[in-house]
């Protein structure tokens, strides 16, 4: 497996980690733990873009305000919030932001990232972000699937909160979704089954 998260070790001072397998039993737990949400946003009736709310716990929140807050004005400023985007944000694209849209069966690729900011709430980070397709999807026609994980379990990522999932741009009696369980994508060892929004939208 190929080793991931090198930014979010770093911050933690984990560097020896870096060369370790991630999946040895000693590692294979969330060190992060981030609440997020999802907005999935469509035009014309096709899913255009995804957008992320990501809040991370107190902890790993500080370690980047320590990092990155320059100034210790408890905030980002543009040039704070760039330099945190190139060295740890960015860091996640080879694996997909940890977001994965499989529509009947097969995973989408993400084209781009829009629209990434970032604010702090009583001392937790917030990252948003839009994760956009290549060109807009059309979910009428096969199971679609939201998950959004991290396969070496170093990151823990729920969807929670009052709003874990919005739907916007259709008519509320288009497009409907569900919690369920990932164990169909699990990873090997069993350790890591994860959350599953199911959407179903009608033509």
């Amino acid at each position: 497996m190929k080793n991931i998260n090198r930014s979010f070790l770093a911050r933690f001072g984990f560097i020896a980690a870096v060369t370790l397998n991630l999946s040895a039993p000693a590692l294979a737990h969330p060190h992060v733990w981030v609440t997020g949400a999802a907005k999935l946003q469509f035009s014309d009736n096709k899913l255009s873009r995804v957008g992320m709310t990501w809040q991370f716990d107190g902890f790993f929140s500080q370690v980047l305000l320590g990092d990155f807050d320059t100034n210790k004005d408890g905030k980002f400023d543009d040039t704070e919030r760039a330099a945190m985007k190139e060295q740890v944000f960015t860091s996640l694209k080879e694996y997909g932001y940890f977001t994965h849209l499989r529509i009947g069966g097969q995973e989408t690729v993400f084209d781009r990232v829009e629209n990434f900011s970032t604010d702090v709430d009583k001392g937790e980070l917030i990252y948003k972000f839009d994760l956009v397709p290549a060109a807009p999807l059309d979910l009428t026609k096969s199971e679609t699937v939201l998950s959004v994980y991290d396969p070496t379990i170093y990151v823990d990522i729920i969807l929670g909160g009052d709003k874990p999932v919005t739907i916007e741009g259709v008519a509320p009696d288009k497009c409907s979704w569900s919690f369920a369980s990932g164990k169909e994508i699990s990873n090997p060892d069993g350790m890591l089954t994860p959350q599953l929004v199911k959407l179903s939208c009608k033509a």
